[in-house]
């Protein structure tokens, strides 16, 4: 009697500290031939970009899903939700959300909340020239 009391309280804690489920990862860009670089993210993603002293274009995302399971997150990425795709034309790339017609996720109990933050460190010899444009220096 004891076990099963002992292994009730066990399953009942690991419920309680369970985290929804999150996920992180990287992605380089050759920018060799490229010297404008613009940007067309989901507008509901939160970007950052930084300088770094790298040769490509890093893209550090964090994707956070409230309300669900670790499957769900699982799929979703395998299904390029949270991807920026290259596109050049020319001498400028646009790095475009791979998915842009985001549907709601459904979560275990309703619709889930995610939450999306990308980090784009972009070489330093990259500055801002607009608003979501960057254009190398010294071309």
């Amino acid at each position: 009697m004891r076990y099963f009391i002992t292994l009730g309280l066990l399953a009942w804690a690991a419920g309680v500290f369970a985290q929804d489920p999150a996920d992180i990862f990287h992605k380089t860009v050759d920018i060799d031939q490229v010297n404008r670089i613009s940007f067309d993210v989901y507008p509901n993603d939160h970007v950052e970009y930084r300088s770094w002293p790298g040769d490509d274009i890093l893209i550090e995302t964090t994707v956070k899903i409230e309300n669900a399971k670790q499957d769900i997150l699982d799929f979703y990425m395998r299904q390029n939700r949270y991807v920026l795709k290259p596109e050049v034309t020319g001498d400028a790339m646009s790095l475009v959300s791979f998915d842009k017609t985001r549907r709601t996720v459904k979560g275990t109990e309703g619709a889930a909340y995610e939450s999306v933050n990308i980090v784009v460190y972009l070489p330093d010899v990259f500055s801002p020239s607009a608003d979501g444009l960057y254009t190398r220096q010294g071309q």
